[in-house]
């Protein structure tokens, strides 16, 4: 698009290979610009002791995900600013470098590119300061009326709120380019872009207010220790009869003299020949204990509830010191959090779980 209608439209008249250059010169160094904006966040959010779990980014710059909620208002507010910062800055050195280099040569393909990369960075730096969660601007009003209202869920929802009604305004817009001026390729990507903020501000409201509710919460509160177990020496066959037909579990935990040896799931039990079934035993086609599958009695819920999440599974086997202790359902977690958040829907944070 930019060696096909950008740059061909800004300077007329140049050889398609110099189109091709300029081109691929000005994505390399926009991609730098993009990371260099990451990467001022991040060194911001390690100052102050907030870990960096992912970062997504897309042509207007990125959204950096924390482990965890951050850890007080000024750090957020300050990582929040440093991205648009680093950009602003990025947006003078290329404008500065495109005005210098016009004091000793005439406007060419090399100067186009600074030029297109200064104005590019600007666009990016302001585009990240509108207060709409989850872009930086949102996320340093996140941060103010945190300080204020010494509430981080309500903090994140009114941000999250402003976020979503500045996405419906992009994707309105999106529509006005298609329909007015046939522009599919930039409505569809302003409105893939709405989509993805909208999206993002959601998951941020819900996994605070997880976060929030559970941080103080252990494992040990949401186990049954009533579930059933089986033994390694079963048949597949014993296994279906006597325990998957009458006690209706998705996944069994297998236990010898009271320690967990690993763990047998509805799953793997339908991707066997079930010609085998008479003479294969559990001990063969169990998986082994390993953190996938396990969660330790005093460990925090809400770490419990993002491994189900992140691996898709249903429930976790809950050990001490390698004795079986019970499980953990996703389901119940889930419940929970349903039912607090109705009944006290503006919780206020007690403790902050930093990374």
């Amino acid at each position: 698009m930019l060696a096909t209608n950008t740059f061909p439209r800004q300077m007329p008249g140049l050889d398609n290979d110099i189109y091709q250059l300029m081109s691929l010169s000005a994505l390399v160094l926009l991609m730098v610009s993009i990371i260099a904006h990451e990467v001022a966040h991040a060194i911001i959010a390690e100052h102050y002791q907030m870990q960096i779990e992912s970062i997504t980014l897309f042509v207007f710059g990125g959204v950096a995900e924390m482990k965890g909620d951050p850890s007080h208002p000024k750090g957020e507010f300050l990582m929040a600013l440093a991205g648009p910062a680093m950009s602003a800055l990025l947006a003078g050195l290329f404008y500065g470098a495109h005005q210098t280099y016009l004091l000793y040569a005439e406007h060419d393909a090399i100067s186009e590119v600074l030029h297109f990369l200064g104005l590019l960075n600007l666009l990016i730096a302001l585009f990240n300061v509108v207060p709409a969660f989850p872009l930086d601007g949102g996320r340093a009003l996140r941060a103010v009326i945190w300080k204020y209202k010494n509430n981080l869920v309500l903090a994140t929802r009114i941000a999250s709120n402003l976020g979503a009604f500045f996405a419906y305004a992009l994707l309105g817009y999106a529509v006005w380019l298609i329909l007015k001026h046939n522009d599919v390729m930039g409505g569809m990507w302003t409105g893939i872009m709405a989509l993805f903020l909208h999206a993002a501000g959601g998951y941020n409201v819900r996994q605070t207010e997880n976060r929030t509710l559970l941080g103080t919460e252990k494992v040990a509160r949401f186990m049954h220790n009533q579930i059933i177990t089986i033994t390694p020496d079963l048949t597949i066959n014993e296994l279906v009869d006597q325990y998957v037909y009458k006690h209706y579990q998705k996944a069994f935990p297998v236990v010898d003299n009271g320690k967990l040896v690993g763990v047998v799931t509805l799953q793997a039990l339908l991707s066997l020949d079930r010609h085998k079934w008479h003479w294969l035993h559990v001990a063969s086609v169990m998986e082994q204990p390993s953190s996938d599958n396990t969660v330790a009695l005093d460990s925090n819920a809400y770490d419990a509830l993002d491994k189900m999440q992140n691996l898709g599974k249903e429930m976790l086997m809950v050990t001490s010191e390698g004795r079986f202790m019970g499980a953990i359902s996703f389901r119940d977690v889930a419940a929970y959090l349903s039912i607090t958040l109705k009944i006290d829907h503006n919780k206020p944070v007690t403790e902050s779980r930093g990374a």
